[in-house]
């Protein structure tokens, strides 16, 4: 059951907060409550307490060990920048193509 929560903050605050909100698709309730969720979850640091909306319904649960490994924020943004054209995903061999050719001029000018 959802109980109402009274804050009292700068109007100005107020404002940021609901145009944040509004263009990552959450509410400012929603927020303040990521928000004190992340409190309660043990080894939060101060570094890491800030949430972000969900991730959209295309990120995938954690599957694979190295995913439970993952701080539960860090987890949740899995999948958020996957294509949604429909098309494959860069794997790191893409990553190593892209980085040859931005960088490959490097490798054949001398250093001025």
């Amino acid at each position: 059951m959802n109980n109402k929560l009274t804050l009292r903050m700068d109007e100005s605050l107020i404002a940021s907060a609901k145009d944040y909100a509004a263009a990552h698709g959450s509410s400012v309730s929603q927020m303040v409550a990521n928000y004190f969720a992340a409190l309660s979850q043990p080894g939060t640091t101060q570094s890491t307490q800030t949430q972000v909306p969900d991730a959209p319904l295309s990120a995938a649960a954690p599957t694979t060990d190295w995913e439970s490994t993952l701080r539960p924020l860090t987890r949740k943004l899995l999948g958020a920048a996957a294509p949604r054209d429909g098309s494959q995903a860069p794997t790191m061999d893409d990553y190593y193509v892209h980085l040859g050719a931005k960088h490959s001029r490097h490798l054949h000018d001398p250093v001025p």
